[in-house]
């Protein structure tokens, strides 16, 4: 079990404790099958989500990644990070395997941070909601103070948390390294 399994397990004891606490086991089993519900309901996400994220491992060349994405697209790299995150649809489960692939393939942490700032702030998707429910002045100025965000939050961690961004590279590759090993039945 991972760290990141492990801590969401000790949320939902935490959790599953504190409705025991408040309500009895009837608390907890009402969350237990709220809980269930969602993930039955997102099963079928799940599923093209993740057959998208392995299918553009497999066809996207490493070395496009590592040119348009990587260390040698210089300040170039954010910037089409934050570029693709506002275009690319889908919700996390989507953009999160899609994150991890374009790691491993040779993108830059930096320009991931990008991509995943820009699909928060400024995805165009949401742009005509948002117009609708606060209007046109309120989603151009949100706009406008977020502009720079993405593009900077990659470049910071480019230049400034170098050593960081490897130790995410490799832990991002172990994970892929795993999952493809459980795939193809090979031992590591």
């Amino acid at each position: 079990m991972n760290k990141t399994t492990l801590s969401m397990a000790l949320v939902a004891a935490t959790l599953a404790f504190i409705a025991f606490l408040q309500g009895g086991l009837p608390l907890v089993g009402r969350g237990l099958l709220l809980g269930g519900q969602t993930f039955i309901g997102i099963i079928p996400l799940l599923i093209v989500a993740f057959i998208v994220a392995g299918l553009a491992s497999t066809i996207i060349p490493k070395n496009m990644v590592s040119r348009w994405l990587g260390p040698e697209a210089g300040w170039r790299g954010p910037l089409l990070g934050s570029l693709i995150g506002a275009l690319v649809p889908g919700g996390p489960f989507f953009f999160y395997p899609l994150m991890a692939t374009l790691i491993a393939s040779g993108a830059n942490v930096g320009t991931m941070i990008s991509f995943v700032a820009a699909k928060t702030l400024w995805y165009v998707g949401r742009i005509p909601i948002e117009i609708a429910f606060v209007g046109l002045e309120v989603t151009a100025i949100r706009f406008l103070i977020t502009f720079a965000i993405p593009v900077a939050a990659g470049t910071a961690v480019d230049t400034f948390l170098p050593r960081f961004a490897d130790k995410i590279r490799e832990d991002v590759k172990q994970l892929q390294l795993k999952k493809n090993t459980r795939i193809s039945g090979e031992p590591n």
